[in-house]
């Protein structure tokens, strides 16, 4: 096994046929073919079965990907170290960042890395909190900023924001406070994530513990773009930091109410893992999102307090 195969492997994997891998690598289809029937033999499994429309992974071969992924990954973070030069930065870095994140931080993010680092390619993946730590660990993501992170053993995390979670509510209708209590955000119907999602166990664990009861859900939508609509249109309310919805509130189209008594606050960190070698440009990408994650507190662009250490759990 070699690593040629393993880039042709996951080259056929994510171009869904062995036409469209070969195109793409500008290799010839029965040679690419050869090294995937020689990895094959090699492992005693069929990892593809070939299809009418391209090619299907089979159980084993879904689960030789993910380390066919771990493997690449790290060779590729071994050549960039040695090959690294002080000019110029280069390499390719994974960054994952929740939904209710990527409003305010992706395209900031995106142009600086541009202008500051031309060299690096910069791979964003926009997911829940839950899924993104899984892929950070799997060795799928590089860094992550993660949400209320627990069970810290083996990762390296760096503070960065608080922010505070308020009621989302269609912007028409008769004028409504600034503020409701928790106790009566309970009584509400809310459009939510589902559970795997930092924000929905945030909510669901304080108000238990205050209020003795469990959020009305009335439906769980794991599309955050979905969720907007839904309050839009007024199927319900939801909770989420200002940060999420910036241009709806500009456009008062959805209007947003404190919670208190108690208020509920969580805690962004970036997080990478700890064992892992970092590759020059994985540090600069690491270096630049977090300032301009605190630059973004400082304009007043992301809502929040600027944090140097996580609050105990």
């Amino acid at each position: 096994m070699d690593i040629r195969q393993l880039r042709y492997f996951m080259s056929i994997v994510e171009a869904g046929s062995f036409t469209a891998a070969a195109q793409h690598l500008r290799v010839a289809q029965p040679s690419l073919s050869q090294h995937v029937i020689g990895l094959e033999k090699e492992l005693g499994v069929k990892l593809l079965e070939r299809q009418a429309r391209g090619v299907r992974l089979t159980d084993a071969g879904a689960t030789f990907v993910e380390h066919a992924i771990a493997v690449l990954r790290s060779f590729d973070r071994a050549r960039e170290s040695v090959a690294a030069k002080n000019d110029r930065i280069s390499g390719k870095v994974a960054i994952g960042l929740p939904t209710t994140v990527t409003p305010v931080l992706a395209v900031p993010m995106l142009e600086a890395a541009a202008k500051l680092l031309p060299g690096v390619f910069v791979r964003m993946v926009e997911s829940h909190s839950g899924y993104l730590r899984e892929w950070l660990e799997a060795d799928r993501l590089d860094i992550a900023v993660l949400f209320n992170v627990a069970n810290a053993d083996g990762l390296e995390v760096t503070p960065l924001i608080t922010e505070e979670l308020q009621l989302i509510s269609p912007g028409s209708g008769s004028k409504r406070p600034r503020h409701i209590s928790l106790k009566e955000v309970a009584r509400l119907d809310l459009v939510m994530a589902g559970q795997p999602h930092d924000l929905r166990k945030t909510l669901e664990s304080i108000m238990f513990s205050t209020v003795g009861r469990r959020p009305s859900i009335r439906a769980e939508i794991d599309s955050f773009d979905t969720v907007k609509q839904m309050v839009l249109v007024g199927y319900g309310h939801t909770v989420l930091p200002l940060s999420a919805v910036q241009r709806e509130l500009a456009d008062k189209t959805l209007h947003a109410r404190r919670i208190i008594n108690p208020s509920i606050e969580r805690h962004a960190a970036m997080v990478s893992v700890a064992r892992r070698l970092k590759t020059h440009a994985q540090q600069a990408i690491a270096k630049l999102l977090e300032d301009i994650i605190r630059q973004l507190i400082g304009e007043g662009r992301w809502s929040g307090k600027a944090i140097l250490r996580m609050p105990a759990s």
